[in-house]
């Protein structure tokens, strides 16, 4: 396998002068940290990572992982959870708006659907389409450090672990507290948010809420959104309970989100979810996790937005503006409603011969809606809209997987392997096996490969949309692919960090493509296509070499290249074929004198792919450069902050015809007092 990854990607990843320079410098950092006295591996080794289905520590970790801890959250110029995942090693976080009204995650050239993202352990992701995906009702307050699992996933997390997870850990707080804060800014930005948690020996309980509204950056790019969350746990003896719930509401201006044809577009979006997870210690060697959750989304799509100063419905389906009536077509605006159950069992036994874990999984999803899935006996009025929206069409799909895996250490040799059997109702049995291999080489280096295999269903938009200039097909098929990877993680007195070289073999791999002389986007399976790259991601403690007095803190950075086998031929690719060659961040923390913090990210991106204007000129994605900065004084039990994203006020878009904000300051003040 080492040998099929170094073959297919050196020779061409080394002809790269940029990346040259890269590996030049991580060569220098590995050197740098082997030659140094003393080590932070031992911290490390304490951190628990969801790399394997019974879970391990970072020292035993086989595979790519990025850890985002608790200081890198405090610290970063961010407000929301997709702004702080973009300084993450290939991460592509193509947004359509700031502070998370809609935000398509990529991992390593992936499409917005194939990376699963979770909540302590619960899978987040809706069937309808991954556009949905992170619609969570978390904030940064409530979140304690995020996992990032790189490579596909489907015999640790399932069929939608196609490129990688993010797994989001919250707070678990031991003590009584209460905080909230105030921000407000450009744009008419205003943001109010609170929490408190009571704690008692056994047992705490947290609630959060947020409230967060803006007028917009340009014409139809306004936002009012809130959120809540709750987390109660409970802890007795071998025996330890969780139990979350939350629900997330956003009504935004959705200017040339899916069409620059129609520009004036609306989104009304409700997520609530609830979940309860259970862990049973047996005796000193075996552990029992149950997890159960309900998720459901209900929203309402406007092609053409209804209001005030946009479209007004005069009779049954017909909308004027300004004295313009909308074509017949248009009957009226797209409704759906989202459900999904799931229930899964594991248990793991820690034995002479190392430990396994079996387990089983089950899901279902099911839709809703006056466009997506085959036609309903009896039509359903929708729940808090008008007499005249209903659905008349719907979709039910249930999935079973069993698990099994087995970890072993041999002195310096940590090596987990396993398979996951999948039965779907509508796409049959298929198996998923991997295979993870690290060796601790010394204090300082720790090599690692894996392979695995990985899949992903069509959601239902890709199913049975249709509407405007775009066809989704009821013939797709799966997409799979195989992951192989190779790497090393560095550690040092200092620094820490990984290199890796990775390629993924992807086959019916699913796209929105518009063949050549069709203004039509057509939901397509691809037949094939290879995604190989490289990764650099480092992390330096300046305080250790530069002195405990000096005011800079922590640098981070990462650097990934990346290029596809196959080529946009004969069609232009909305999703799979966009992706970011060339991806590099830079993080800063500093701090000049007491109580006074400075964090600066910057990140490059050279994204590969075109999108075509409403006059029908094809333009390249240009290549962006971004600086975001905040400042921020603590005052005992206060802080005073003030940011500013896109610093230089730059002009881009991540997604063809969506302009993105130009610089947008804001500041504010929060506060939090404990027991």
């Amino acid at each position: 396998m080492c040998n099929k990854i170094a073959v297919v990607l050196l020779p061409q990843i080394l002809k790269i002068e940029i990346v040259k320079k890269a590996f030049a410098l991580l060569f220098v950092l590995c050197c740098f940290s082997a030659y140094t006295f003393g080590q932070n591996l031992k911290e490390l080794r304490e951190v628990e990572v969801s790399s394997s289905r019974s879970g391990s520590t970072f020292e035993k970790n086989a595979r790519a992982v990025t850890l985002i801890t608790g200081e890198d959250i405090e610290n970063a110029p961010v407000m929301t959870v997709d702004e702080l995942l973009s300084y993450s090693v290939n991460l592509d976080m193509r947004s359509r708006g700031y502070f998370n009204q809609q935000t398509d995650i990529s991992m390593r050239g992936s499409s917005f659907d194939q990376v699963l993202i979770l909540i302590n352990g619960i899978k987040m992701n809706d069937p309808q389409t991954g556009h949905h995906n992170f619609d969570l009702p978390v904030t940064i307050e409530d979140i304690d450090h995020i996992e990032i699992l790189y490579g596909g996933a489907s015999r640790v997390y399932g069929v939608n672990a196609f490129a990688g997870a993010i797994n989001i850990i919250t707070k678990n707080e031991e003590s009584n507290s209460l905080s909230g804060g105030v921000s407000m800014g450009q744009n008419g930005l205003h943001e109010y948010r609170g929490s408190g948690t009571l704690a008692y020996k056994n047992h705490s309980h947290r609630l959060s809420v947020i409230n967060r509204d803006s007028d917009g950056y340009i014409e139809n790019t306004d936002f009012s959104n809130t959120n809540l969350f709750w987390q109660s746990e409970v802890h007795k003896g071998n025996f330890d309970m969780i139990f979350n719930a939350g629900y997330t509401t956003k009504e935004f201006g959705s200017q040339n989100f899916y069409s620059a044809a129609f520009p004036d577009q609306f989104s009304s979006v409700n997520v609530g979810f609830g979940s309860l997870q259970a862990h049973y210690q047996t005796g000193s060697k075996g552990l029992i996790t149950a997890r159960t959750y309900l998720r459901r989304n209900q929203s309402r799509f406007e092609l053409f937005r209804e209001g005030e100063d946009y479209y007004r419905r005069t009779g049954e389906n017909r909308f004027v503006r300004n004295g313009d009536t909308l074509a017949p077509w248009y009957t009226g605006h797209n409704y759906h409603d989202n459900r999904v159950f799931g229930s899964e069992l594991n248990y793991t036994y820690d034995w002479k011969a190392g430990k396994t874990n079996v387990g089983v999984e089950y899901r279902d999803e099911r839709i809703y809606s006056n466009n997506l899935g085959t036609q309903m006996n009896e039509r359903r009025s929708v729940k808090g809209e008008p007499d005249y929206a209903f659905y008349d069409k719907q979709d039910r799909r249930e999935n079973v997987s069993a698990f099994i895996e087995h970890s072993v250490q041999l002195k310096k040799w940590f090596i987990s392997g396993g398979a996951m059997m999948n039965i779907n109702s509508d796409f049959g049995n298929n198996i998923f096996p991997g295979l993870d291999v690290s060796y601790m080489l010394n204090n300082y280096f720790k090599p690692y490969v894996s392979a695995n295999r990985s899949m992903r269903f069509p959601t239902f938009t890709d199913l049975y949309y249709s509407l405007g200039n775009a066809q989704g097909s009821e013939n797709l098929m799966p997409e799979n692919s195989m992951n192989y990877e190779a790497g090393t993680y560095f550690y040092g007195k200092g620094i820490s960090g990984r290199v890796s070289l990775f390629r993924r073999e992807g086959q019916n791999m699913i796209d929105w493509v518009r063949f050549s002389g069709s203004d039509t986007a057509f939901a397509s399976n691809i037949t094939q296509i290879n995604f190989n790259g490289a990764e650099v991601d480092a992390r330096i403690n300046l305080k250790t070499y530069l002195g405990e007095k000096f005011p800079l803190t922590q640098l981070r950075m990462s650097y990934s290249y990346m290029y596809a086998d196959s080529a946009s031929e004969g069609f232009e690719s909305n999703y799979v074929l966009d992706f970011l060659q060339h991806n590099a961040n830079l993080s800063l923390a500093a701090s000049p004198f007491k109580g006074f913090f400075v964090a600066v990210s910057s990140s490059f991106q050279k994204r590969l792919g075109s999108y075509v204007t409403p006059g029908g000129k094809e333009i390249e994605f240009p290549d962006v450069w971004l600086l975001n900065l905040r400042l921020q004084q603590k005052i005992k039990f206060a802080n005073v902050f003030v940011e500013a994203s896109n610093l230089f006020d730059k002009k881009f878009v991540d997604v063809g015809n969506v302009q993105m904000p130009g610089r947008w300051i804001r500041g504010g003040v929060s506060f939090k007092l404990t027991k």
